[in-house]
């Protein structure tokens, strides 16, 4: 229990003036008796302290709870709001953007671009059959037709073995050149 003083006297300790003191009392600052006609407030000052301590607390949380710190500048609840609108006027504007035809969905992309690399890597990879015919007709040995058509394929497999995919799933190991009997050489 603290000491009982009356309004003048609290405002003398507290350092506020009477006007502050009425307007706390209003807001429910403890008092140990109610003045009256010829009789004055009287307060506890324990409990006048302790009420102006929880009222800095639940201050101090509502500022805490209204304003968030992003990178040292204070975001207010206005700051948040007008985040928050700019934020939906984009999602509208990529909305129209999508029904115009004008965007497509990430994953759609990403599906057209794995086939188109896809189908380039097996049309890479099928060159040095298509090329096997010429090379024999030029070269004229199995052997030497063999070597040309296998650095062929080598050349291919390094320079895709370079260009790696982005995807999500794990590059397929590269076969080996299949090699050709000396009967397909000789056609």
């Amino acid at each position: 229990m603290g000491r009982i003083v009356n309004r003048q006297e609290l405002s003398d300790i507290l350092g506020y003036s009477l006007p502050t003191i009425s307007s706390w009392t209003e807001e429910g600052m403890p008092v140990r008796s109610q003045g009256s006609r010829g009789r004055q407030f009287e307060y506890d000052t324990a409990d006048v302290v302790k009420w102006l301590l929880a009222r800095a607390r639940g201050e101090a949380k509502a500022k805490t709870a209204a304003t968030l710190n992003d990178g040292g500048d204070d975001i207010t609840i206005d700051k948040a709001r007008l985040r928050n609108e700019i934020a939906k006027a984009k999602l509208s504007e990529l909305e129209l953007a999508t029904k115009m035809d004008l965007v497509r969905p990430i994953d759609m992309v990403l599906k057209v671009l794995s086939n188109e690399i896809a189908n380039a890597r097996a049309r890479l990879l099928g060159i040095p059959s298509k090329i096997r015919p010429a090379i024999q007709l030029e070269v004229g040995t199995p052997e030497g037709t063999k070597t040309l058509v296998n650095e062929v394929e080598r050349l291919i497999l390094e320079a895709l073995n370079e260009i790696k995919s982005q995807s999500d799933e794990p590059e397929e190991p590269h076969a080996e050149p299949v090699e050709q009997s000396e009967e397909d050489d000789v056609e």
